[in-house]
Parts: C-alpha cells; structure tokens; sequence
C-alpha cells in the first residue's frame, strides 16, 4: 500500500503518467522505422501520440470524456482533471488512477471550483452570522468588529491547513507501520489480486535506478482491485504493446495469445467484466 500511495502522491504533482515516470522509463525513440509499423491513423478526430511510449497515433479525448492513467490523451488545450466533488486528494488521485477523472480546460475547471466553493460558502454560517445569534441585539459590540471576524476567519482557515496536513502526516506515518491501518486505504488497496500485483511491479520500479519500458509493466485493475478483462503491455518505439485477455483473477484466457493492441476481449468471456 505504501508504493500504491507514492504513485497517487505523484499523480497529484503531474499531469500525466509518462511525465511523472519519465526520471525511470526510458522510451525508444519514434525514428522511421518505428512509424512504420504504425497502423493508418484514424480519421475525422484530432490526432495525439498514444499514452506511454508509444508512437503511433490515436484519436484525443474531448471535453467531458473521461479519462486517467490507461486512457488516450485528452485534446488540445484539455487536461485531465477530477471531477468537481472530489473533496479529498487521495480521491482526486485514485480517480486519475481509474480513469474516472474528466478531460476540462483549466479555465472552466476554475471557474466551477470557484462557483462550487463560494456556493458551500454561502450555505455555511459566517462568522458575523454566528456572533448575531449568539448576542442579544442589544449586546454591547466592539467598535473594531470588523477586524475581529477577520482575525477569525483566518484563523478558521489556518485550523483548516493544520487539519489537512495533519492528515497526510498521519497517512506517512501510518504506512511505516504495518500494524496500523486506515480502514479507507484498506478498502481502496487491500481488495484484489490485481493491486497487489500493481504494488510489486512499483517496487520493483522503485529498486532500480532507471528502467526500460519491457520491464515496466503495471496491470489493468478496475476499482475493487481485481484485473480488468483486457491487459496489455506499454508500446515501444518499434513495435506497439501486446495485448492478451484475462479473468478477473488475471487467469489468461484460452485461445487469447499475444496480439497487438487492437485485440477485442469481449468476445472470450462475457461473465468478466472489464
């Protein structure tokens, strides 16, 4: 759980997963002979590189669509972005890791968190509203009350900071210590065989001071840990990822062989849901 909470910490610093691990993959470069072993680009979208290392290119993501670490780029001037409502940072980040965070300029995102934000201010009691309760309407008042509410409201906000950095020093702490457990990072990270192998593969990349992108490998788990139906290995300079299809257990599927990355599971085992 420990490594699968540096990769959240580190999907929070950075836009995308290859920057992020750009200090450990070193990627192929897409020279000629690389680019000609992609297949024809698809037509009528905006075109970007594929995720990771690969060469060939794929249709961006819209505004609105989802995304995270396994899906396409989003398009020109979008980034991918947690929804509005994910309060926390380690839902901020385990959405970007599911792929349930959405492709929004940062202009628009702003300017909803603004709305949302002063929306929640407006419905919570200030200051200045809670003194007019609790005070008969003839109380004797300050003449300095003005600066009163102010020094309050910050120091509301400085107990905030505290209380969110108290937070993640606790997580820290805690992850030093196997025997304490957080029951949230124990249903987020302890659920599926899938995280776990998603752990192993971080420590491995943690123990070695640069990689190359046949050794790096992180699975495919959906939200509960278990794999997800199609896996695949990241693309190369030369030759694009294989794909094979798996049960929820990462158990490979009969007559799913290695094959490129256009491989369809979905018609190997409908009972596994992707």
């Amino acid at each position: 759980a420990a490594m699968l909470l540096r990769l959240l910490v580190l999907l929070g610093a950075c836009p995308g997963l290859s920057r992020c691990l750009g200090s450990f993959v070193q990627c192929e470069p897409c020279d000629a002979k690389a680019l000609s072993l992609c297949p024809p680009p698809p037509l009528g979208c905006e075109l970007v590189k594929e995720p990771g290392c690969g060469c060939c290119l794929t249709c961006a993501l819209p505004a609105g669509q989802p995304c995270g670490v396994y899906t396409e780029r989003c398009a020109r001037g979008l980034r991918c972005l947690p929804r509005q409502g994910e309060e926390k940072p380690l839902h901020r980040r385990l959405a970007l890791l599911h792929g349930t965070a959405v492709c929004l300029s940062e202009k628009s995102y702003r300017e909803q968190a603004k709305a949302e934000r002063e929306s929640r201010e407006h419905e919570e009691p200030t200051t200045s509203e809670m003194t007019e309760e609790t005070y008969p309407p003839k109380a004797y008042r300050p003449k300095h009350g003005r600066l009163s509410e102010l020094k309050a409201e910050a120091l509301k906000k400085d107990r905030r900071k505290k209380l969110t950095l108290a937070k993640f020093v606790g997580m820290a702490e805690n992850t030093a210590h196997p025997r304490v457990v957080i029951p949230e990072l124990r249903q987020e990270f302890e659920l599926g065989p899938c995280r776990r192998h998603m752990e192993a593969s971080l420590q491995e990349l943690k123990s070695s001071q640069r990689m190359v992108p046949r050794a790096v490998h992180l699975p495919n788990c959906d939200r509960k840990g278990f794999y997800k139906r199609k896996q695949c290995k990241p693309s190369r300079g030369r030759k694009r990822g294989l794909c094979w299809c798996v049960d929820k257990y990462g158990m490979k599927l009969p007559g799913t062989d290695f094959l490129s990355g256009d491989l369809q599971c979905h018609a190997f085992d409908s009972s596994n849901v992707e």
